[in-house]
């Protein structure tokens, strides 16, 4: 039933509040933190992480960096700081086109994350910003022509990529869209640091739940199919690129994910549609 949906369901680039400039700063801040503490608390990505962690271990890259990390991502998850402690000395340096203010408050001092307060565009990291690339719940805000000079980046330097994200074109996820409002009513009060303008925004004049409802629909309708992500990779031949859908019993959403090595071995990866 999903395959057929994703196959009916063009792909439209429509706009997402989030990502426009006039969005104020509050509601932004606010709709980011819903994000990080569903992404945290529901541990969505937990089905990619794996392959995630075993593509940057044959990249031998020493850091991770974070790209477009919003609230911080499944990085800050329990899961996933618990994979990282396991990969010492790997770091993870997350970054965003606009920052986080209250970011840094949710590292707790956890000496193999950190954040980076200044702006970073993902389609022209910094040379300084050395590392393994990885992009969650955002790669879709990017049309074709900007997702491309995103992986141009990533080639140019040499640096190793994983993208992934849990909307799709299908009715399953269309439909847990849905519920977006009554999740961020059911956690507004459970998230720190605590802010009176994301309870305002919440409860007296319900914004943020618009917003979050409204970007979760469109950003179904944005995300593209592993064949979809595969098509954008066809003027990179120097690196391996697999695409696919990681599947986990205990999910109610496949991630989407997209992950590119330099060519340094002799064995081709083959790419997976599943």
């Amino acid at each position: 039933m999903e395959r057929s949906a994703i196959a009916r369901l063009r792909r439209l680039q429509l706009f997402e509040v989030l990502d426009q400039a006039w969005c104020p700063q509050a509601v932004r801040h606010g709709a980011t933190d819903y994000l990080e503490a569903i992404t945290s608390r529901a541990d969505i990505y937990r089905p990619i992480q794996s392959e995630i962690f075993r593509a940057v271990e044959e990249c031998g890259a020493p850091r991770v960096v974070d790209l477009c990390s919003g609230g911080g991502g499944p990085w800050l998850s329990p899961a996933w700081r618990a994979a990282l402690a396991n990969h010492t000395p790997l770091t993870v340096l997350l970054t965003d086109k606009f920052p986080s203010d209250v970011l840094s408050a949710r590292l707790g001092g956890d000496p193999s994350i950190r954040c980076l307060d200044l702006p970073v565009d993902a389609a022209a990291v910094p040379a300084d910003l050395s590392g393994f690339r990885t992009i969650f719940s955002s790669f879709h805000h990017f049309p074709d022509s900007l997702a491309r000079a995103v992986l141009a980046d990533a080639v140019q330097c040499r640096e190793g990529f994983a993208m992934a994200e849990v909307t799709s074109r299908t009715l399953r996820a269309l439909a847990i869209m849905l519920l977006m409002p009554v999740f961020a009513w059911v956690l507004t009060p459970r998230i720190r640091p605590f802010r009176w303008s994301r309870l305002l925004l919440t409860y007296l004049i319900p914004i943020i739940p618009l917003v979050v409802l409204w970007d979760g629909l469109v950003s179904c309708c944005r995300t593209r199919t592993p064949q979809e992500l595969l098509e954008l990779t066809g003027e990179f031949p120097q690196y391996e690129w697999i695409a696919g859908y990681a599947r986990d019993e205990r999910s109610w959403l496949a991630p989407v994910y997209l992950i590119g090595r330099p060519k340094t071995h002799n064995s081709p990866i083959v790419p997976v549609f599943e």
